[in-house]
This record gives C-alpha cells, sequence and structure tokens, in this order.
C-alpha cells in the first residue's frame, strides 16, 4: 500500500495527516506513506508534481493512492491533478486519488468532479477521520485517544465556542504555528514529524482538569524532548541550533556548492543563521562557507576565516560586508518550493 498524502500546514493540515498515518499503520502491514505540505498557490502545485516523480520511480504496476485534504484546489489545479493521474495510469502505474476538504470556496470544483469531496461543516480532519475510519476502522487503543483530537481540532478549525475542547483547541492551534524551530523547506521530513510528535504528545492532556493550561506549560518541555534534550538540559536556543546542525551534516554532500577553490554549504529559507552557521563551519571544517538563500532572493554569507565572503558577495550577488559576515541579492530570482532547482540555479551565478 502506498499512499501520498498532501496536506496544508496549519493545525487541520498536519491534523488529517495524524489520522490517516494511525489509519493506515493499523489497517496495513508496512504501508508506505509519503507525506506532503503546501501553502495555496504555486506550491499545491509543485508538491503535486513531487507525487508524480515519487510515484513514477516505483515499479510499473504499483497501486498508489494520492489523498489531498484541507486544500481546495482551483478548477485548473483539478484539471491539472486528473490529467497527470490519467498519464500515469496510461503509463502502467494503477493510481486512485481523491480530495476531502470543507472551504466553501471550493464548491465549484466539487461539483464537477466526484472524487472532490466537499463538506463545510466538518473540518478537512473529520472528514478524513470520518472517511478512512469507515473505510478501514481503527482498533480501541488508538481510537481512544485519536478521536477526542479529532473533535477538538474540530471545535476550533470551525469556531465552535461552546465546545468541550474549544480552549483547548486555541492552544494546540499556537502549538502548530509557533513550531518553527525546524525549516520546513530544509528539514521537511523531520518538521512534519516534530508537529506530529508535538500533537500526540498533547493528547494526553486533552481530557484532564484544565487541560489546555496543563499543555500550554509542557509545550516548552515537550518541545526540548524532541530535539535531544530536556527541560533543564539547555536554553531551546542552543537544542535547537544543535539538532538542525546535525541535520545539515546529513546533507553534507547533496547541498554542497562551489566557488572557485572554495566549499560552501547551501541552505533556502531558514533565515538568521549567524548561529546555526558558525555552529555549522566549526564542526564541519570541510566547508568553507555557508550561504542561506531566502524565498525573496537575499544571500545571507558566513564563514570562518577560510573564505572572504565579502568578496563572493560582491562578485556574485552585488553585495558586501565583512569577510565572515556578507550579504547580496540575487536579481530576478524566482521562489521556488524544490530544493534542486534552487541549488542549480545558485551554483551556475557562483560559477558565471
Amino acid at each position: 500500500m502506498q499512499v501520498y498524502h498532501l496536506s496544508h500546514i496549519d493545525l487541520d493540515g498536519y491534523g488529517c495527516q495524524m489520522v490517516s498515518q494511525e489509519i493506515y499503520k493499523n489497517a496495513f502491514e508496512n504501508p508506505i506513506l509519503y507525506f506532503y505540505n503546501a501553502n495555496y498557490g504555486k506550491e499545491v502545485i509543485a508538491r503535486l508534481e513531487q507525487i508524480y516523480k515519487q510515484i513514477k520511480l516505483q515499479d510499473t504496476g504499483s497501486k498508489a493512492h494520492i489523498l489531498v485534504s484541507d486544500l481546495n484546489l482551483t478548477l485548473e489545479e483539478c484539471q491539472k491533478l486528473s490529467q497527470s493521474v490519467l498519464e500515469l495510469n496510461l503509463e502502467g502505474f494503477q493510481v486512485s486519488f481523491e480530495l476531502l476538504d470543507h472551504h466553501k470556496s471550493g464548491q465549484e470544483c466539487a461539483q464537477k468532479y466526484d472524487w472532490y469531496v466537499l463538506d463545510t461543516k466538518r473540518c478537512a480532519t473529520k472528514i478524513v477521520y470520518d472517511t478512512l475510519l469507515e473505510r478501514y476502522g481503527l482498533c480501541d487503543s488508538i481510537k481512544v485517544w485519536l478521536e477526542p483530537m479529532v473533535d477538538m481540532i474540530n471545535s476550533i478549525d470551525l469556531w465552535l465556542e461552546n465546545t468541550t475542547f474549544f480552549e483547548f483547541g486555541k492552544v494546540a492551534m499556537r502549538l502548530i504555528v509557533e513550531a518553527k524551530e525546524l525549516n520546513r523547506f530544509m528539514f521537511d521530513d523531520t518538521d512534519r514529524e516534530y508537529k506530529l510528535e508535538l500533537l500526540r504528545n498533547s493528547a494526553q492532556f486533552l481530557k484532564e482538569n484544565n487541560g489546555h493550561i496543563l499543555l500550554d506549560n509542557a509545550i516548552l518541555e515537550m518541545k526540548k524532548c524532541f530535539l535531544k534534550g530536556s527541560l533543564l538540559s539547555d536554553t531551546l536556543d542552543n537544542l535547537v541550533s544543535y539538532y538542525q546542525c546535525e541535520l545539515l551534516r546529513q546533507k553534507a554532500e547533496s547541498c554542497s556548492v562551489y566557488w572557485g577553490q572554495y566549499r560552501g554549504f547551501l541552505s533556502y529559507s531558514i533565515g538568521n543563521i549567524s548561529v546555526l552557521a558558525n555552529l555549522f563551519l566549526k564542526h564541519n571544517t570541510q566547508f568553507d562557507f555557508f550561504m542561506d538563500i531566502s524565498t525573496r532572493g537575499n544571500v545571507s554569507l558566513r564563514a570562518n576565516n577560510a573564505c572572504d565572503v565579502s568578496l563572493l558577495a560582491q562578485k556574485c550577488f552585488n553585495g558586501g560586508g565583512h569577510p565572515n559576515a556578507s550579504g547580496g541579492k540575487i536579481d530576478g530570482f524566482k521562489e521556488s518550493f524544490v530544493y534542486a532547482d534552487i541549488k542549480a540555479n545558485i551554483q551556475d551565478i557562483l560559477e558565471s
């Protein structure tokens, strides 16, 4: 069983993926689950393209199911999805797909396509839960904590102020919004794992008296535990830096770029890299500089006396600064959601 689940980037979107992960793992032995997240606009198409490419890496004849949740597609996007799945099936794959959503703005699409399920009276998490529960069932040991979490997300996403879990939902919504310690473009899978783990850990407080207050007090400890620390082991900032540094080290080969004789590490959209970049360069001396590109094409450069990044910024990015800390700007930069495309563009600039 191969499932490709694309969802939104808020509490409801991640709630959908928490539900699908639990139900599919309960229903199938060793299901292959691929998760993707997107905001609206161009990112939706970019993530769907990633899904098509991933399916094509599988053996012809493989069965795959594409699930889109908490995202209302445009008519053009719906037509593109239908056409792409048809082409995959003509190539010999066995691909099914469905969209489960609650945004009224998708009504025109829902009227045109039978695979577009729209219900404005339930949040997307509850639609996914009800749909997959009816289809596959769920053991009581999981249902006992998952179903209340679904009701909680439904209460806050539809803003049902008089429901039992509304106050808890306010805290849970903030929990996801403020879980920005890991960059989702550089650390997509880990960032998602982080948010889903925080949600699952939240369930222990849901039925407690003043559970919303207990959750509010526990958030910092929950975050630190995921980052391999504890409440009193270190500051959150330091734990995040060391955790990210290790994640970056694992990407050393795939994220390397070269400017002449110098080797650099390229990150995308991390921002505020001073502490992280210096820590990374200190522990990974095979790199001469660290470069981060923002979604608007702003360039941040750091070095540790191995390369004059002020000269790099001046020559390649119309910028400047200090030998170990500089910046610049890429004219005409086009935002992308695929790291490989960003890297190819930057390497071309460095070589030219």
